[in-house]
C-alpha cells in the first residue's frame, strides 16, 4: 500500500529496474522469480506468535492479490499499446 508520492516514485524506480531482468524470459522463469520475491517479502513479516504470524502473512497475501488484480487491466493496456507500436 503506497502511503506517499515518494513511496510511489520509489516503487516505480524499483519496477523499472527489475522489468528488464524479466523481459523476454519464459513465463515459468518470470513466475519463479516473482514468487521467490513475494515469499521473501512475506517471510519478513512477523507477529507476536507463530499463529499470529501465519494470520498476518495470509492477510498480507490476500491484500496483495487484491492489488495485483486491480493492476492487471492497466498493465494489459500498456502491453497491448507497446505491441501496437512495434
Amino acid at each position: 500500500m503506497m502511503t506517499t508520492n515518494g513511496d510511489l516514485s520509489e516503487a516505480v524506480r524499483i519496477i523499472d529496474a527489475i522489468r528488464p531482468h524479466l523481459a523476454g524470459k519464459p513465463a515459468p522463469v518470470q513466475g519463479a522469480a516473482l514468487a521467490d520475491l513475494l515469499a521473501t517479502w512475506l517471510a519478513g513479516h512477523f507477529a507476536d506468535s507463530p499463529t499470529a504470524t501465519t494470520r498476518l502473512r495470509a492477510t498480507l497475501l490476500r491484500e496483495h492479490m487484491v492489488t495485483v488484480r486491480k493492476l492487471i487491466p492497466e498493465n494489459e493496456r500498456e502491453i497491448l499499446r507497446r505491441q501496437a507500436t512495434h
